[in-house]
């Protein structure tokens, strides 16, 4: 994972450099091939379990719509006006869908998300610590390439190869800190790890700006972010499965796995919503106000880090 995060930003810009945007479709399309085949011929199916229940396709209606919803609202809210008639009922139906999906969630055999192991505190904090991170730990990689392509006016190659500094540093980091985690615990390495993230924002807010320098102003804050991103986030889920039975295993991976891409999208529709100019120096300001919102999330999300959580106790959770 890390070693192809860090590959892929700088192989991509090559092709599109040399070749188009259609060439790393067509580049993408036999690696996926090959790694079906090799899921194929290497994974092995379970079997289903005899007393498996019926598929919650309310739960799932309910929380796509409730996204979609709220993204939308949130996207599209510059645009009809965020107190319009139109913005206030998109936004009443994603609050209105979540609250169908959260009543569902724990009145289902089997729901989609099984919300009961928020009970347990080391799953309910780091989720949250997860979701308050995420909504700037995916979506700032839409802002980095968008200033250094529009504000300094970078190459495609450019572009490409400066945001790969930020995997290289999360690879190692993730591997070195994985590894100490087993030996001195998790939650301080994700303390420091998170707050390293809001350093690094708060590096690019105060830095950042219309004069070129690459490796003084740029560089240390995508490293730096890298570096605590790959020391915390990976570890985080980990906390959350100390604090349940095995069985439960996958569900809390599913739900950490899905509260992570739900802030990704609305990370992201905040990036659109905000940075509704993108070039040359008058968008300053504008990258300005969407670094400082990510720096509001990950600082929301290093503080919640420190939520005590005590040690692990597993009881029956349904």
């Amino acid at each position: 994972g890390p070693l192809g995060a860090g590959i892929a930003p700088g192989v991509a810009a090559l092709i599109l450099d040399a070749a188009g945007w259609r060439m790393v479709y067509m580049v993408s399309a036999p690696v996926a091939l090959l790694m079906f085949w090799a899921g194929q011929s290497v994974l092995k199916e379970l079997p289903t379990p005899p007393d498996q229940q019926k598929l919650d396709i309310v739960g799932a209606a309910a929380g796509t719509l409730a996204i979609a919803a709220v993204v939308t609202a949130i996207m599209q809210g510059r645009v009809w006006g965020y107190s319009s008639a139109m913005t206030v009922a998109v936004a009443a139906v994603g609050v209105g869908a979540f609250v169908l999906f959260i009543f569902n969630s724990f009145r289902h055999p089997e729901p989609l998300l099984n919300l009961h192991l928020f009970r347990r505190r080391g799953v309910m904090v780091s989720n949250l610590v997860n979701f308050m991170v995420g909504i700037t730990s995916q979506s700032i990689w839409i802002v980095w390439p968008l200033f250094m392509k529009n504000v300094w006016n970078f190459t495609t190659l450019q572009v490409g190869l400066g945001v790969t500094l930020g995997p290289l540093a999360a690879g190692p980091s993730t591997l070195i800190f994985s590894r100490l985690a087993d030996r001195i615990g998790s939650i301080g390495l994700c303390r420091l790890g998170t707050a390293l993230q809001v350093f690094a924002v708060t590096w690019h807010l105060s830095m950042l700006g219309t004069e070129i320098n690459f490796w003084t102003d740029f560089a240390p804050g995508i490293m730096l972010y890298g570096f605590g991103w790959g020391m915390s986030i990976p570890l985080l889920n980990g906390v959350a499965l100390q604090w349940v039975e095995e069985k439960y295993y996958g569900e809390t991976n599913g739900l950490f796995s899905t509260l992570r891409y739900a802030s990704a999208a609305i990370g992201t529709a905040a990036v659109f919503a905000i940075l509704t100019t993108n070039s040359g120096a008058e968008a300053l300001p504008y990258y300005d106000r969407i670094l400082g919102f990510f720096l509001v999330a990950s600082a929301l999300g290093a503080i919640a880090m420190w939520i005590p959580i005590g040690r692990p106790s597993i009881t029956e959770t349904k």
